[in-house]
């Protein structure tokens, strides 16, 4: 999936399955982001990310510069949820949320 998801006027993509070891595996990401999946992102900058360090693990974006979780911005606790509030709401730019221990 990738495209404008309106009334929102945000761009979502997400993943085919046969990209996420690529996407996963590139740039370190594993090394600044310990217990990261990538799914998709926002067709620039922004990978949408399941955080696994957390039980559920939510949906977080991250931009590909970022160095650690610190600038991790909170978007959903699931992938349905997401979807499912995405054409209303589009992408959260608030703040971004403290790491857990």
């Amino acid at each position: 999936m990738s495209q404008f998801v309106l009334p929102a006027d945000d761009f979502l993509m997400i993943n085919a399955i046969a990209e996420l070891i690529e996407v996963n595996e590139a740039g370190e990401f594993q090394k600044r982001f310990p217990g990261s999946v990538v799914i998709g992102g926002d067709g620039s900058r922004e990978m949408l990310t399941h955080d696994f360090r957390q039980t559920p693990p939510p949906l977080v974006l991250l931009d590909v510069s970022a160095q650690d979780w610190s600038s991790a911005i909170h978007q959903a606790m699931s992938l349905f949820a997401l979807l499912e509030q995405f054409p209303e709401t589009g992408w959260n730019w608030d703040e971004p949320e403290s790491s857990p221990s």
